[in-house]
């Protein structure tokens, strides 16, 4: 009896591992999503923003933006700052010089979290107002992959406080070196 119970629980050890090594296996990591944070120096108002770089060797969609191996992307809404209205742009950031003090917080995604969180920046209304702001549009999007929940307090000085309580950081990239053009969601 003894020798029965040894085999099954060897037999169940073996198949434990396996199962582990296969869920690590299909978790690669594709992505590198940051919540970012700057002040305005015009009106020491904030906003929130999500910026991504792509890890992988393929072309990943962020959106409806599409990012080369290697490259990478920054993704806000605006209302009266951006160039043509309202809405989601990808790469504004970059442009509007008038923002300092970058603090970012960034968590790597596998293809399935990219996918939930590109699903919410795809499919946002492109609205926005003084409670669906950038600050909910970037929360938003980084709760649906991030396992380090943001909660949604409306102003983005708050979002700036959290993102600092979870280990976020001063000048995480450069933001200026940038080329790419500026580009509307709804252009694409």
């Amino acid at each position: 009896m003894k020798k029965i119970i040894a085999i099954i629980l060897a037999i169940l050890t073996v198949f434990t591992m396996m199962s582990f090594s296969v869920s690590a296996a299909d978790s690669t990591d594709v992505a590198r999503m940051w919540i970012c944070s700057e002040i305005s120096d015009k009106t020491g108002i904030g906003h929130v923003f999500l910026y991504f770089e792509n890890l992988s060797d393929e072309t990943i969609t962020i959106g409806k933006y599409n990012v080369a191996p290697g490259g990478d992307v920054s993704v806000g809404l605006f209302g009266t700052e951006g160039p043509r209205g309202g809405g989601v742009y990808y790469n504004l950031e970059t442009e509007l010089r008038h923002y300092s003090q970058l603090t970012g917080l960034s968590t790597k995604l596998d293809s399935d979290e990219l996918s939930k969180v590109s699903g919410k920046i795809k499919n946002y209304s492109n609205w926005w107002d003084p409670i669906f702001n950038c600050n909910y549009f970037a929360l938003s999007a980084w709760n649906a992959g991030s396992d380090s929940d943001i909660p949604f307090l409306l102003f983005p000085g708050l979002t700036r406080f959290f993102i600092r309580m979870k280990g976020g950081v001063a000048d995480p990239y450069d933001p200026f070196i940038r080329t790419d053009p500026v580009v509307k969601q709804t252009e694409l």
